[in-house]
């Protein structure tokens, strides 16, 4: 059964760890995340890591931030530093391949009518807009802008084209996460989605055609971070944070996270200090956000389990990471959504449940919002009747509906795509907590539109006091406040 959940989770991102080489004659390098004390990144950054050893190969100079390429033995020299606060192997971000359903080609291509999927498909869109009735007052406004850090958006998606902002930026160097990209080329304007997870997350936000967004009118950027193979460096990821939030955007949906450690981190035995450099460099980014009047909304995660219980987050961490030699101690935390000024979502399903998948505590989750359920996919899997469910289309009653780029790849011998052919705009159904966090990030917009110079403080709170009340009676571990729904924002 474990597995089976496991398939059924759709492009979240989880957090896997960069190995480093041991041994061997030749002394091999690898990419390290290292944070300085100092908030903003010293004069003498460039020496200090020469002295180390290292070489720069990318900086975020807003948080003291910088991702080094060194030998093996370069953490551990780090973190004796005084001018460095952490130090660590880069984590890099996964989409991994999950379980999504497309829309058949011939049933896209009869679809003329503006709307014409939203009554069909998008009962979670429908569930927070009083069946579309808060659109006719409440649709947002290109006055407001969501920053998407994702996959980037299809460009020649009519449902999400109109929305679509000047200033999108690309975070993917040349080659992109494996070096073997040949799409890849570091053009800061290529903002083209190679895997689909960004447009899905944009479509629940500011789609305006034949689907409908929760703001269906509401300004987005995109700032790409994953490539066609769903992979990203933590510095890419805080370098969009600091890049959405000095761009001035007002929203930053973040459908990602991982776990960290607030205890002690072992590397082969080797202890790397207290402190994991990604979650320090979270911290401040968040905070760099809110600074600048971005509210910054982050999903759940996929894990089903409690996050505010440290040991079992740290376990999972063991059980996840082990094998690459790393081992966790005392407590660990997801990021950003433990961080205090995000506002963490959990997901939904049809009839308000939380989620199988969904991850869940109390004081972490502060709303919910539908990001698709699979009760009666597991029913109809247990019974041997599968094939029926998707025949039925079934998964329409449970799945979450939205725009996605149809492509084709070209891999080498080791399954990394080297290049990807776009074959047209499409649709599909996905779960996951990253379904849900757009959701509140367009209800977030709303409240920024209609609340002229209100603060990021001020709306969270806001989507706090008004999300409708679902599960246990007050505030709960599941769904945090409740719903948030945009109706009960002006009841």
């Amino acid at each position: 059964m474990k597995k089976f959940l496991g398939i059924f989770l759709s492009l979240v991102v989880i957090l896997g760890l960069a190995s480093p080489s041991f041994g061997g004659e030749k002394e091999e390098t690898i990419n390290y995340t290292v944070v300085f004390k100092q908030s903003q990144l010293p004069s003498n950054a460039d020496r200090v890591i020469e002295e180390l050893g290292g070489t720069i190969v990318y900086e975020v100079p807003e948080i003291g931030l910088v991702q080094v390429e060194a030998p093996a033995d370069f953490a551990k020299k780090a973190i004796g530093s005084s001018a460095i606060t952490a130090a660590n192997p880069s984590m890099t971000f996964e989409l991994p391949e999950g379980k999504t359903i497309e829309m058949d080609e011939q049933l896209q291509q009869s679809l003329t009518d503006q709307a014409a999927l939203f009554d069909a498909y998008q009962w979670d869109i429908k569930r927070l807009t009083n069946d579309g009735a808060t659109f006719e007052n409440h649709s947002g406004s290109h006055d407001v802008v969501v920053g998407i850090i994702d996959t980037g958006i299809d460009l020649n998606h009519p449902d999400v084209s109109k929305n679509l902002m000047d200033g999108s930026k690309n975070y993917v160097p040349a080659g992109g996460m494996y070096g073997v990209d040949e799409s890849e080329t570091g053009d800061i304007n290529d903002i083209q989605d190679r895997n689909g997870h960004g447009t899905h997350v944009a479509g629940s936000i500011a789609a305006n055609g034949a689907m409908l967004g929760v703001a269906p009118d509401v300004g987005y950027r995109a700032y790409r971070v994953f490539g066609a193979e769903g992979g990203a460096y933590s510095a890419w990821i805080m370098a969009a944070i600091i890049g959405a939030a000095n761009d001035g955007v007002d929203v930053i949906n973040m459908s990602l996270g991982g776990i960290y450690s607030k205890g002690q981190v072992y590397l082969d035995g080797e202890r790397l200090g207290s402190d994991i450099a990604e979650y320090v460099a979270y911290k401040r980014a968040t905070k760099y956000a809110e600074k600048n009047g971005a509210l910054i909304v982050s999903s759940a995660g996929n894990d089903a389990i409690d996050a505010k219980s440290p040991k079992t987050v740290t376990d999972l961490a063991n059980e996840k990471y082990g094998y690459l030699g790393y081992e966790f101690q005392g407590a660990s935390v997801y990021a950003p959504g433990d961080i205090q000024n995000v506002v963490t979502v959990s997901a939904t399903g049809p009839q308000d449940e939380l989620s199988v998948y969904s991850t869940y505590g109390n004081g972490y989750v502060d709303v919910a919002a539908p990001g698709g359920n699979y009760d009666l996919a597991l029913e109809y899997l247990a019974a041997g009747k599968y094939d029926e469910y998707l025949e039925q289309m079934l998964y329409t009653q449970e799945y979450a509906f939205s725009s996605v780029p149809v492509l084709n790849y070209e891999v080498n011998e080791n399954g990394l795509v080297t290049n990807y052919t776009y074959e047209r705009p499409g649709y599909s159904w996905y779960v996951g907590t990253s379904m849900a966090a757009p959701k509140v990030s367009a209800i977030a917009a709303i409240l920024f539109d209609e609340h002229e110079g209100i603060s990021p403080k001020k709306v969270k709170v806001l989507l706090q006091q008004s999300a409708e009340d679902i599960g246990k009676n007050g505030h709960d571990g599941q769904f945090g406040h409740g719903l948030s729904t945009v109706y009960s924002l002006f009841e």
